[in-house]
């Protein structure tokens, strides 16, 4: 009888613990430094830097997550699965109704958004049958038809501040292997925009 008290103690102490401190994934800042995106319990929240402003971005039985503000601040790009598979989808950083921006049937995971407002996310469409890794895709933020935005495969895809550069991540390899030694390494490699180049 003994054992059963301390457990529920245990049990309780940890319940309220978790809810003090709850799991959130993904923040992302504002470019103004003010605000903070992130992901909890499958819908985006904002928060100010300080903790005092809460809000709830959005609410759907569907997983939203993955949060990135647009540069001027005023869009929050996220992924969510809404229709079965996860697509981009943009919404007002105050909250509104969500846009979405890709339609394929396969999986869009957002990676990153350049200066100028196109995001760039990470799918498996053209070499899916072939490759391993991801294609790395880019779109407007409002919307129309995605392309390729490198010729190489990867994921992780991130902008250079400046918008002259982009490193990702290459290799399908996972990371539990730390012994691997293989081409299917995992290595971080740079494109070069403007002279169009790759290096390691």
């Amino acid at each position: 009888m003994k054992n059963i008290y301390y457990f529920l103690v245990f049990l309780c102490a940890f319940s309220l613990n978790a809810q003090d401190n709850p799991l959130i994934n993904f923040p992302s800042l504002s470019p103004d430094g003010k605000t903070i995106a992130f992901n909890y319990q499958g819908d985006i929240w904002t928060a100010s830097v300080n903790g005092e402003i809460l809000n709830r971005i959005t609410i759907h039985e569907a997983y939203d997550t993955n949060p990135l503000w647009s540069p001027d601040g005023k869009t929050i790009i996220f992924q969510s699965n809404r229709f079965g598979n996860y697509d981009v989808f943009t919404i007002p950083f105050e909250g509104g109704i969500p846009l979405r921006i890709t339609f394929h049937s396969a999986n869009d995971r957002v990676s990153d958004i350049t200066l100028n407002g196109d995001i760039i996310f990470e799918t498996s469409r053209n070499f899916v049958q072939v490759e391993r890794e991801p294609e790395i895709y880019k779109v407007s933020l409002k919307g129309g038809t995605p392309f390729r935005f490198l010729n190489a495969l990867g994921f992780n895809a991130t902008v250079s501040p400046n918008g002259k550069l982009v490193a990702f991540t290459k290799g399908s390899c996972r990371i539990e292997r730390e012994a691997y030694q293989g081409p299917a390494n995992r290595d971080i490699w740079v494109y070069n925009i403007d002279n169009d180049t790759y290096h390691q």
